[in-house]
């Protein structure tokens, strides 16, 4: 196995310090838990000589409803999100990504701001996030700023963060009573896999009609997306089967895919609309449960 490079660790205990350390040191990640960053660290694909551990800044370690708003601090670990009462009964298809995600260790040490950061097409909570209409807080020195959850994502491998800057929390509205969501992904295998394509929706629904329809879908893109003209299919009108089945056909022709070593663009077109049916369906028959 390739040796890691040299670096230096600080371990800061606020935000502000952390911050402070970013703006200053030439070369420097934060580092939470390390699942994406130290293979590439290892790998030589990333230049760094000093890593901002994130561990020990209790203010970016929380789950909690507040003000109308789901929110989730950066350092949060994919184990604290399965073991959430609050994202399983609100939140089901984060709850069901979360769950999904690599082996109980990786879940131990995973972040919801490293999943997003590291910016993989592929990334799993990205999907669920976008149906939630999730927003990201960034933090500088010099200023605060919320984000969409997808212009976190610049390209493959790419966020849209300065060097200074740190994902701090991401927060979505309660949804309401009723409100439906599910997540689905597919895999070369059943378990410890990157997903080939992924899947999330999310529906509200008001006397049989839906009038919220949101469906993203991650590694069809060169960024997990929204399909706004599925999405519009289904709003305002009665669900059904076979809507849903014509929306999911849609959603094939608006995915923009690759071929790469694993799989095929045509496959990731095929299992696009089956994925989009099944969590169409997923979530709309939690509107009724």
């Amino acid at each position: 196995m390739r040796p890691l490079p040299r670096f230096r660790v600080h371990r800061p205990e606020s935000l502000e310090e952390a911050l402070e350390l970013l703006a200053t040191l030439e070369k420097a990640k934060p580092i939470a838990g390390g699942t994406d960053l130290i293979p590439l660290m290892r790998e030589v694909k990333v230049d760094v000589k000093h890593l901002i551990d994130l561990s020990r800044i209790e203010e970016l370690n929380f789950i909690r409803e507040e003000g109308g708003y789901i929110r989730i601090g950066a350092t949060t670990t994919l184990s604290d999100l399965v073991e959430s009462e609050l994202i399983a009964s609100k939140a089901p298809a984060l709850w069901e990504a979360a769950a999904s995600m690599g082996s109980p260790q990786i879940r131990n040490r995973g972040t919801i701001g490293g999943n997003l950061c590291n910016a993989s097409p592929a990334a799993d909570l990205g999907p669920p996030l976008l149906a939630l209409e999730a927003e990201a807080e960034i933090r500088s020195l010099d200023e605060s700023r919320c984000i969409p959850i997808g212009e976190v994502f610049a390209g493959p491998k790419v966020n849209s963060l300065a060097e200074d800057e740190l994902l701090t929390e991401v927060r979505f509205k309660t949804p309401p009573q009723g409100a439906g969501s599910a997540f689905e992904k597919i895999g070369r295998r059943k378990a410890v896999t990157l997903a080939l394509v992924n899947a999330a929706a999310y529906i509200e629904v008001e006397d049989k009609t839906c009038r919220v329809a949101r469906l993203a879908l991650g590694a069809v893109a060169d960024r997990p997306m929204r399909l706004g003209e599925a999405e519009e299919m289904l709003r305002g009108k009665e669900l059904s089967e076979e809507l849903i089945e014509e929306v999911s056909a849609l959603c094939s022709k608006l995915v923009r895919p690759i071929d790469d070593i694993r799989a095929s663009a045509w496959y990731r077109r095929e299992m696009s609309r089956v994925l989009s049916r099944r969590v169409l369906l997923k979530a709309w028959r939690r509107c009724k449960a």
